[in-house]
């Protein structure tokens, strides 16, 4: 298993859609940071690189293609952001060892922070724009 999957309080969303074969988080889309003081918590929204083999039907039917996670980080102790940018493609890195630990990597997005938990608010789909 995946550390990322490890270090969060409630795999199952993800486990549900992408059964033993659980993406990484190389190449990701941050799409939200959003910072709360009461927790305090960072709620982050982005886009996974790899769609499941087997979606749910109605992810298949409707033609949606990108898959789209929130999650929680409470408690967080401490946070960087060095650097955004609208190309917010990066390597998101999440790991468990007493506190949670999260970080991203690339030329164009840089953060990095501790937090107690980390929680999946919510999995969705979308259809990528083709236009």
């Amino acid at each position: 298993m995946l550390d990322w999957i490890a270090a969060l309080s409630n795999p199952q969303p993800i486990l549900a859609v992408y059964g033993e074969a659980v993406p990484t988080l190389d190449d990701v889309r941050i799409e939200e940071l959003c910072l709360s003081v009461n927790g305090p918590v960072l709620r982050l929204r982005f886009d996974l690189a790899e769609f499941p083999v087997n979606p749910p039907v109605k992810w298949r039917r409707d033609g949606l293609d990108v898959v789209q996670v929130e999650i929680s980080f409470g408690g967080v102790r401490a946070i960087s952001v060095d650097q955004f940018s609208t190309d917010s493609i990066c390597d998101l890195k999440i790991r468990k060892d007493g506190l949670i630990a999260f970080s991203s990597e690339s030329d164009s997005v840089h953060f990095e922070g501790l937090a107690e938990t980390a929680t999946i608010l919510r999995i969705s789909a979308y259809a990528m724009d083709r236009a």
